[in-house]
């Protein structure tokens, strides 16, 4: 018999699979409002919670990346940040959190530069190892580095996925978009779904 954190796992699994098939067929529009909210694992809610301090009510935007990233990161960085500014005028407290993919490369000191250009309410996360892969499979984001070996510890290519993640101040997922593409829909939900951000 399956736990229910399996159960979720599955669920999860499920959902990204097919939220990945809508993003490559190029759907204009594919953000997914979770009718039954993924909770995550306390362990999961205290690592969201050190890339930033919750405050009470405090819904999280989450997104993965790395800082050398030329074209992507930074338009996900630049979409949470206008989202970040959209749920406040909506009155929602919502702030964004940076999760780095490249641990090696994106120390602690850079990774504060960097999200600083996007504002005071995003900040970052920054896991190694296997604590980092466990984290990434619990959102299903997908990674692939090339070209990094022994004789290439900096010049390397990341890719992954540009899954995004609003979360609940109960630590519960309840919508994914794609970063690139959906920040727009999610300034509108702010104001066209204000009882989902009231609960």
């Amino acid at each position: 018999m399956k736990t229910t954190i399996q159960k979720q796992k599955i669920l999860l699994l499920l959902i990204m699979t097919a939220w990945g098939l809508l993003i490559q067929l190029d759907v204009q529009s594919a953000t997914v409002i979770l009718t039954r909210p993924i909770t995550l694992q306390d362990n999961v809610i205290s690592l969201l919670n050190k890339g930033h301090e919750p405050e009470k009510e405090q819904w999280k935007l989450v997104v993965f990346g790395f800082v050398h990233c030329k074209d992507v990161c930074p338009i996900s960085l630049a979409n949470l940040a206008l989202i970040v500014k959209a749920a406040a005028q909506e009155k929602i407290n919502l702030d964004g959190i940076f999760v780095t993919i490249d641990p090696d490369r994106d120390t602690a000191s850079i990774l504060s530069q960097y999200t600083e250009n996007f504002g005071p309410n995003v900040g970052y996360l920054r896991l190694e190892g296997e604590k980092l892969d466990s984290f990434k499979a619990t959102f299903g984001v997908e990674t692939i580095f090339y070209t990094k070996n022994e004789g290439n510890l900096n010049h390397y290519q990341v890719d992954h996925s540009t899954s995004a993640f609003l979360i609940d101040p109960e630590g519960r997922i309840r919508v994914m978009f794609d970063a690139l593409k959906d920040a727009n829909n999610i300034a509108h939900l702010f104001v066209d779904k204000r009882t989902l951000f009231s609960k």
